[in-house]
């Protein structure tokens, strides 16, 4: 029955409509097809109407339950208070955003200056950052000087970095003992002597990644006393069996080896023999080309020399991974040697800027923290980062 009726109500309307178009465009009525659009707006009618009785008989279920909660006195009550209560606090967090528009932005400066010191100095690792606040006031300069200088990793490399550094602490002397981490591999031979003059004047370097000759003439050739005592630290770069002689050959030099704690060998070339009493954590290899020498023997022997090395701790070699993420292994279950497989994209001023923030592969062989409820100490040597 309906169908006839929206039938027979759409042939009515659609007709004066196809017989209008053949007015116009002088087609013959015949040719528009009045039955597809037909169906298409009995279908939009029935779906509105259901629309239609749906919605009215969700507004009446609802009705039906505000009048069910109202009915209740106690309840009604404590609806309506909760309602208050919501909006005593809209109205008080409206105020409280409207003070703080008022009273404008946050100054940094008006800290106590050893807790602008703690802000500034999670600026260290976000050049950007750096930059733009040592260029906001004199103060603020300073401020970041102290607290970003001591935790940030000075990579030198390009002469543009290598000059614009020699430039720096000839204009700020007195910074060049807030520096405590620097990579300094020049790349042209004419600036090996700035950047052995640069090393000289930060004597209070913690960690240090070069080559043999300026390690040999910022440090263990210089004087009869060593400079950098604070550095226990080292990462050497492919240094030759003469080199090592040579570094050895003062007193300065077998001084600064012994009071190293971590010691990173990059390239071919892994000594034998010489004495570091002080050496916790040792490091091998390459994260680049694959090298005869990365062998785990080597490490296995150096931990099993304990006149040579009592303190070591922790043996990493490094080898090239042609495919996949970093890949740790142990070779030796109750030895702590760990065989790092590095992605190629790894590069060893990575590796070292890792180290130097304290997240590096030091950190991942780290002992793990004993359990709060365990009174006896767990066995080996905690690692110090």
């Amino acid at each position: 029955m309906h169908r006839n009726f929206f039938s027979s109500y759409l042939d009515t309307g659609l007709r004066p409509f196809s017989r209008m178009l053949s007015r116009l465009v002088d087609i013959p009525a015949s040719v528009f097809p009045t039955g597809g659009v037909k169906w298409a707006l009995s279908w939009i009618v029935l779906l509105s109407v259901a629309y239609t009785y749906f919605i009215n008989r969700l507004s009446q279920d609802s009705v039906m339950r505000s009048g069910t909660l109202y009915s209740d006195p106690h309840k009604k009550k404590q609806y309506f208070a909760r309602i208050k209560r919501l909006q005593a606090a809209q109205r008080d967090l409206v105020e409280k955003q409207r003070q703080i528009v008022e009273r404008g932005s946050f100054r940094l400066l008006d800290l106590p200056p050893e807790i602008s010191l703690v802000v500034l100095a999670h600026c260290a690792d976000w050049p950007s950052t750096y930059l733009a606040l040592v260029r906001v006031s004199e103060r603020c300069q300073g401020l970041t000087f102290n607290a970003c200088l001591p935790r940030m990793p000075v990579r030198l490399i390009t002469p543009e970095q290598i000059r614009s550094f020699d430039c720096f602490l000839r204009a700020r002397p007195k910074l060049a003992s807030l520096v405590h981490y620097m990579w300094v591999t020049p790349l042209k031979e004419d600036l090996l002597g700035t950047s052995v003059g640069i090393v000289k004047k930060c004597s209070n370097l913690r960690s240090l990644a070069s080559n043999a000759y300026i390690v040999q003439e910022s440090i263990t050739f210089r004087g009869t006393q060593l400079s950098h005592v604070d550095c226990k630290d080292l990462t050497l770069l492919s240094t030759r069996t003469q080199a090592w002689t040579s570094l050895l050959s003062t007193s300065n030099g077998a001084a600064f080896f012994r009071q190293l704690t971590h010691l990173r060998l990059i390239g071919d070339r892994v000594p034998s023999n010489i004495p570091l009493p002080n050496l916790t954590h040792l490091s091998y290899g390459t994260s680049g080309r694959d090298l005869s020498e990365n062998d785990a023997s080597i490490g296995l022997l150096m931990l099993d020399d304990q006149e040579a090395y009592p303190s070591l701790h922790t043996v990493i070699v490094t080898k090239p991974r042609s495919a996949g993420g970093l890949r740790i292994s142990r070779p030796v279950a109750k030895k702590r040697l760990f065989i790092f497989e590095l992605p190629l994209k790894n590069t060893e001023l990575e590796i070292w800027c890792d180290n130097a923030s304290q997240r590096g592969m030091w950190e991942l062989c780290a002992d793990p923290p004993p359990h709060p409820n365990t009174s006896s100490p767990r066995r080996g040597r905690r690692t110090n980062t």
